[in-house]
């Protein structure tokens, strides 16, 4: 078993600290190592800097973690799991502080392996808080080719066509946090994606007023937007060939893999951020899908489609 390199006190390397017995953790039935410091004689753990440190029913974390990516709802997990929906709910939360560190990691490590990226799309996906007079936006930005995810927020808008009128009249004027949640997007974008970039989006003016003010030397290419099939929850086109198709296809799975994002259903959010947290979570499976296909030799190539070496 591997021995802490640092103690959590004084900081001591690992020369300063020695095996001190082990013991029997009931949570998930093993035994664990116990370790001393030497220097500080301060007594702690193999656990001691783990996530889960001093967690209750560890057994159920991974089962939380895949099945609120396909598409379960909470309550479903919690009978599944045999816990209260509040052990579940707050999974989520402390899951996707997890995810989303790693989600920024695989993205670094997704460049240094093949380069820089290339070709980027991006669009947003409208989906709605309590009730479809409370709409809500999530500007998603992928690899064209790969559909990795590069980077998302959630936005509250205002309501539009047919429910305008309603929505003013029972929830008063909602403020319209798309545009500052683009802007912060591409802010993100600057520190991941070379100046030369390609962009490839929908007619959004926003998008292209963006891409000048913080990519002035990059490309872009507009394409006409389509009406939707029916398969695909809405986000897939009629097109026999679709240029927007990788930016389509992950909003498709997010829709599919996220019980609350689908087009019918009455698994709704309440709060937006459980929504990012929600999404943070899929995009790590999603990530892990991903690199195991690579590593087999399937799916898209990055060397060919996406990226160029440097």
């Amino acid at each position: 078993m591997d021995v802490n390199t640092q103690c959590p006190r004084c900081a001591a390397k690992r020369n300063s600290i020695v095996r001190d017995g082990f013991f029997y953790r009931a949570d998930d039935a093993k035994f664990v190592q116990r370790l001393k410091c030497k220097a500080c004689g301060k007594k702690f753990s193999t656990a001691t800097s783990k996530p889960t440190y001093r967690q209750k029913r560890r057994r159920i974390n991974h089962t939380i973690h895949l099945t609120l990516s396909f598409g379960m709802s909470q309550r479903k997990i919690a009978r599944l799991t045999r816990v209260n929906v509040k052990t579940v709910a707050a999974r989520l939360v402390w899951q996707a502080q997890l995810s989303r560190k790693k989600n920024q990691h695989f993205v670094k490590q997704y460049i240094e392996r093949y380069g820089p990226i290339a070709t980027v799309q991006f669009d947003d996906l409208v989906t709605f808080e309590h009730t479809k007079y409370k709409p809500l936006s999530v500007p998603v930005a992928v690899v064209a080719g790969t559909r990795l995810p590069i980077a998302f927020g959630v936005a509250s808008i205002p309501a539009f066509g047919h429910l305008a009128k309603k929505a003013r009249e029972r929830y008063g004027k909602r403020p319209d946090n798309s545009r500052a949640m683009r802007q912060s997007l591409f802010e993100q974008l600057v520190t991941v994606l070379p100046p030369t970039v390609h962009f490839e989006t929908d007619g959004h003016k926003h998008y292209e007023e963006l891409i000048k003010r913080y990519f002035p030397a990059a490309t872009h290419t507009v394409y006409t937007s389509d009406r939707s099939a029916v398969v695909g929850q809405g986000e897939l086109k009629k097109n026999t060939f679709d240029p927007l198709f990788t930016i389509n296809h992950f909003l498709a799975t997010l829709r599919d893999d996220i019980n609350r994002l689908a087009r019918r259903t009455w698994c709704t959010t309440k709060d937006p951020m459980r929504l990012s947290d929600h999404i943070d979570l899929m995009i790590d499976v999603f990530c892990d899908y991903l690199e195991q296909r690579w590593k087999r030799g399937k799916g898209v190539c990055p060397h060919k489609s996406d990226v160029v070496h440097a």
